[in-house]
């Protein structure tokens, strides 16, 4: 028995060494694309590409980093500036300070669009669970945002609703997480378990990809947990009917089922869901992505960049911005 403790000392120890110098590896090959903002006790990474207006900010979903969304944004950036960033303790950004629930992750957002000095307003592309801080971040600065392309996005009822569900099993999981990621054991298996999407990535992203999802990442879970968490019953979105005036807005809902991302369970209840969400504007579309999973934006990007330019170009006619 001692010896086998022995043993697992020495491969424990071994795989955290690897997992030393491969990080170091990684940030000399694929360092942040972009730049880290400071937004008070943290730093947020921020990637900007293309030039153009509107500036269209994509957030990505639950414990996800900006960098699934890169193919998409790519697309993007060939028509306007693309930007993405990674919320406090994903990607590359830095870790909080303390849990972060829907307000702080709002005025991260908000004070990352100031300091960044994006151009304002934005068209937003929120995804998944990115939806719900999206809207949340519309409620409070409104003059912020000419238009929405929502990508699968959470109707932040059903979000606060469901997640408790789900959250047993992620408080769990998230120590086994963080210690795979401190010894290698992530960054090994990482190859064997990628969806078929990373493998169609370009050999640049695709490095990126596996650089930022081979370290940990400490917001990994506690990304949705503290939003739940820390967000008082009052504080909580809501979806309003017209809320969003004339402005355009484009509603993308995932045709396949299963994939990661929604569970099994809250299937039945996404379509109405999507479709509250279309009443929010005046002037808005629901597209189905009928070949797709949850994770739209990283199976479609073509799909998502399309939706984004009939948004910029429909924001330019009324607001006369220059290309």
């Amino acid at each position: 028995m001692k010896s086998l403790g022995i043993v697992m000392g020495v491969f424990l120890m071994l795989g955290f060494l690897y997992q030393q110098w491969a990080e170091h590896r990684d940030a000399a090959r694929f360092p942040p694309p972009g730049e880290l903002v400071s937004v008070g006790d943290h730093r947020l990474h921020l990637w900007c590409a293309g030039h153009g207006s509107p500036t269209v900010l994509f957030v990505s979903g639950d414990g996800t980093p900006s960098v699934t969304m890169y193919a998409a944004q790519s697309r993007v950036a060939k028509f306007t500036t693309a930007c993405s960033y990674d919320r406090a303790g994903l990607g590359w950004s830095d870790p909080p300070a303390k849990p972060m629930g829907l307000a702080d992750q709002v005025r991260d957002l908000k004070e990352i669009v100031q300091r960044a000095h994006l151009a304002t307003p934005l068209v937003l592309v929120p995804e998944s669970g990115g939806n719900v801080i999206a809207l949340s971040f519309f409620d409070q600065f409104p003059a912020s945002v000419a238009g929405m392309v929502m990508v699968d996005g959470s109707e932040p009822d059903l979000w606060f609703r469901g997640s408790p569900d789900e959250f047993s099993s992620m408080r769990m999981m998230d120590p086994i997480w963080q210690a795979g990621w401190r010894v290698g054991a992530i960054r090994l298996l990482l190859p064997f378990v990628v969806p078929q999407w990373v493998d169609a990535l370009p050999a640049n992203l695709r490095g990126q990809f596996d650089a930022v999802w081979s370290k940990p990442m400490p917001s990994y879970a506690r990304d949705t947990l503290d939003r739940w968490e820390q967000t008082p019953v009052a504080m909580r979105t809501r979806v309003v009917a017209g809320a969003l005036g004339s402005r355009p807005l484009i509603v993308i809902q995932h045709g396949r089922p299963g994939g990661v991302g929604v569970p099994e369970k809250y299937e039945p209840e996404w379509p109405a869901a999507q479709a509250r969400l279309a009443t929010l504007s005046r002037d808005s579309e629901m597209v189905i992505a009928r070949d797709n999973h949850h994770p739209v934006a990283e199976e479609n990007p073509e799909l998502v960049s399309d939706q984004v330019e009939r948004v910029v170009a429909s924001v330019r006619l009324r607001q006369g911005f220059p290309r």
